[in-house]
């Protein structure tokens, strides 16, 4: 039996979206056709701890270490970046993450897109904001969405080393969602 090992966020009282209470160390198991979705079916989970901030604030949520098995579907957002996403039939809660835990592992992460969606989705207190900038000051790409994201500077600049000069990037905000529109700054 395959097992898959990821996350799952939950509200901060420990509950799902449905006021179902999980503990740790327990399993649980859903019946019928697994799929995803607010009215899908199954216990959904990410494998990238970063990607299950995407869908809670994360004032209000608790996350778990995870372990799915039996059943399951895969999807992958490559439109988002968002991949190894899961509904499972079965889960085991292993452990709940506090927050310093978090915090800690996405200190450790080595993977630039993963970094982006934690900045975008999780709100850091500014020491944890100091942390990821002596963490990653030398990965300017890592640095860029810690600027934009955490710290709202909206103007963002970076080295190109071929020619030597600094390049003005224009986030999405100066253009609205789809900068490929180009929309008017208002």
């Amino acid at each position: 039996m395959d097992i898959i090992k990821g996350y799952k966020a939950f509200n901060a009282d420990r509950t799902n979206r449905y006021g179902k209470h999980f503990k740790e160390g327990e399993t649980y198991r859903v019946f019928g056709e697994l799929s995803f979705g607010n009215k899908g079916n199954g216990f959904h989970m990410a494998k990238n701890l970063s990607d299950v901030f995407r869908y809670f604030d994360s004032e209000d949520i608790c996350v778990a270490e995870v372990s799915g098995f039996g059943d399951f579907l895969k999807r992958d957002d490559e439109y988002y970046g968002y991949f190894d996403m899961y509904v499972v039939r079965n889960i085991t809660v292993n452990k709940f993450l506090e927050r310093e835990e978090i915090i800690s592992k996405m200190l450790e992460c080595k993977n630039d897109l993963q970094l982006q969606h934690f900045f975008q989705t999780f709100t850091l207190y500014d020491d944890e904001k100091l942390l990821f900038a002596r963490q990653f000051r030398d990965n300017w790409k890592v640095m860029q969405h810690l600027l934009y994201y955490q710290y709202g500077f909206k103007d963002i600049y970076t080295y190109y080393p071929n020619d030597g000069k600094l390049l003005k990037i224009e986030k999405v905000i100066n253009y609205g969602q789809d900068s490929n529109k180009r929309s008017k700054r208002k």
